[in-house]
């Protein structure tokens, strides 16, 4: 678990247009985590750049791909104004742009990507009265979402953005993932659940299964709860409604197909150890 929250960094209140946008430092922690310095980053849903600043931050090389053109231009903004080095951004959709990178035979050694949250790019916080046990209601409380729309279903009724679409999309772009990702590297996909139309659902879940299917093998969650967010009990038109105050970061690998042979465990192991040595950097993942 990652219990904590993170400073008002890299231009926060223009990074928060984008109503998804995850913090450059813990970006920065799990980059560091699973690569080494120099090493080659994508995230296919990139957003303001969350990942590409953590990258800039680590000393790692990152490839981005936005389909909005306001993000990109917001992420080329914080750069410029906090004196960062910009890593490559592509303009386009993931689909297309990861089969133009599986064509020209680029290799990424670590994925992370914030993917979205099936409808909580359309749907309203809640409908009607709010309140907490023992207040009086509120009035009406139906904010809308500050994400942009996921793709061209944008202008569709909410009821025809069904969770199997949502689902068919991700499939489509961790496939491609897949193959532009070394083997024996890993993947990491934030995701958050949700509570819609009298439900809550587990899209944590489904994104594991999504993510089995196309090849790679769940390795574990890691929770990232903000503390500066408070957990409350709500009632909305008298029934309870959960206060979602953590988000999950899902760890996939790639496996060889190959095994590594004695020797080459041995020389991954040496350099490693004078990696940690030289660097001080305890945590980072040995790549076996």
């Amino acid at each position: 678990m990652i219990p904590r929250n993170f400073p008002p960094s890299f231009q926060l209140s223009l990074r928060n247009k984008h109503g998804g946008q995850k913090p450059p430092e813990l970006c920065e922690m799990l980059v560091r985590t699973f690569t080494k310095e120099n090493e080659h980053v994508l995230d296919p849903l990139a957003g303001v750049g969350g990942t590409l600043l953590g990258c800039s931050l680590s000393g790692r090389k990152g490839t981005g791909i936005e389909m909005n053109q306001e993000w990109i231009d917001i992420y080329h903004q914080v750069c410029d104004l906090e004196s960062v080095p910009t890593q490559e951004m592509r303009h386009g959709d993931a689909r297309e742009v990861l089969d133009d990178l599986a064509k020209s035979k680029t290799r990424f050694d670590y994925i992370l990507t914030d993917v979205p949250y099936w409808k909580m790019d359309r749907v309203e916080k809640s409908r009607g009265t709010f309140k907490k046990v023992g207040e009086d209601a509120k009035g009406v409380f139906s904010d809308k979402s500050k994400l942009s729309p996921f793709n061209n279903t944008a202008t569709a009724p909410l009821e025809s953005l069904g969770k199997d679409a949502w689902k068919r999309s991700m499939k489509e772009i961790f496939e491609r993932c897949f193959k532009v990702l070394e083997p024996g590297r890993y993947c990491c996909v934030f995701i958050g659940n949700m509570y819609h139309g009298g439900k809550y659902h587990l899209l944590n879940a489904d994104i594991a299964g999504i993510l089995a299917d196309v090849g790679f093998t769940l390795k574990g969650e890691i929770v990232w709860y903000d503390v500066s967010n408070n957990l409350h009990l709500y009632g909305i038109n008298y029934s309870w409604i959960p206060s979602i105050v953590h988000q999950f970061i899902m760890v996939f690998r790639k496996e060889r197909k190959k095994k590594l042979t004695k020797e080459e465990r041995n020389g991954i192991e040496k350099a490693n150890i004078n990696r940690i040595k030289t660097s001080g950097m305890r945590h980072e993942i040995i790549d076996s």
